[in-house]
């Protein structure tokens, strides 16, 4: 099955307590600080545009772009939802969503800011995927302009390796009950998880089951540092996920942001 097939139907179920707000306002808090006060901004992996709706109410024009169409038909449809029943700033623009490949998408316009979140770059399993993903962000890139993401942390990652996790999300309507297992390929740096998700139609009773396998790459400063620099970016900062703090050795998730040459 492909990567968030079924899966992108529930993921917002899954995902209803994440600070999607609080998480976009650390990343333009960041961007300011390295003095950049974006009117533009493409995010790279935008999956239902939740990260863009909360920037877009910044009065950022944002764009977003994901490879799973049915995530983007989500987004689409939540932003129709804002149309109807506004809850940003008024004349705030609403995100334009793309179905593309973050690695090979060509917007043909550059942006003041890009952006790649929710591990968008631990979906990046090989060294040329990476170098991929920072080859769209430089050339949508504005001269000077800058490119944020945050990934799995490396150190962390080794220190307090990945177990079984059980998740269970309901609304109104679906039960859907989570297991995440891990298999750890240490000698590739990769964490196989083996999603199997059991689903409750609580309105009529009935039960469905699906699996997926995401694999998530867990990369450290210097390489990414060594891949930016090689796809002709400068560093300009890095941290443990949400602070503007350096990564330690139990940070599991950390942020870094380069800028264009």
């Amino acid at each position: 099955m492909a990567i968030f097939g079924d899966y992108a139907r529930y993921y917002n179920l899954l995902y209803a307590d994440k600070k999607y707000d609080e998480e976009a306002d650390f990343v333009l808090h960041i961007l300011a600080t390295r003095g950049c006060r974006p009117v533009s901004l493409l995010d790279l992996g935008c999956g239902t545009a939740r990260h863009a709706l909360h920037m877009s109410g910044h009065g950022i024009a944002v764009s977003g772009a994901d490879m799973s169409a049915t995530m983007l038909a989500m987004g689409e449809k939540m932003l129709q939802q804002e149309k109807a029943r506004p809850t940003l700033p008024a004349g705030s623009p609403l995100p334009e969503l793309h179905l593309g490949d973050a690695r090979s998408l060509r917007l043909g316009r550059q942006f003041d800011a890009v952006t790649s979140l929710f591990h968008v770059m631990s979906y990046q399993t090989t060294e040329d995927d990476a170098m991929s993903l920072f080859s769209t962000a430089r050339e949508h890139l504005k001269s000077g302009g800058l490119f944020f993401f945050d990934f799995w942390h490396g150190p962390g990652v080794l220190r307090e390796p990945p177990e079984t996790r059980l998740r269970i999300m309901e609304d109104a309507h679906t039960r859907v009950t989570r297991y995440a297992r891990p298999v750890h390929r240490v000698n590739d740096d990769i964490v196989e998880v083996h999603y199997d998700i059991e689903l409750e139609n609580k309105e009529t009773g009935t039960h469905s089951h699906l699996s997926e396998q995401h694999d998530m790459r867990y990369w450290f400063l210097p390489e990414l540092r060594h891949l930016a620099h090689l796809s002709g970016f400068m560093p300009a900062g890095e941290g443990a996920w949400p602070e503007d703090t350096p990564p330690q050795a139990n940070t599991w998730n950390a942020w870094m942001v380069v800028r264009k040459c």
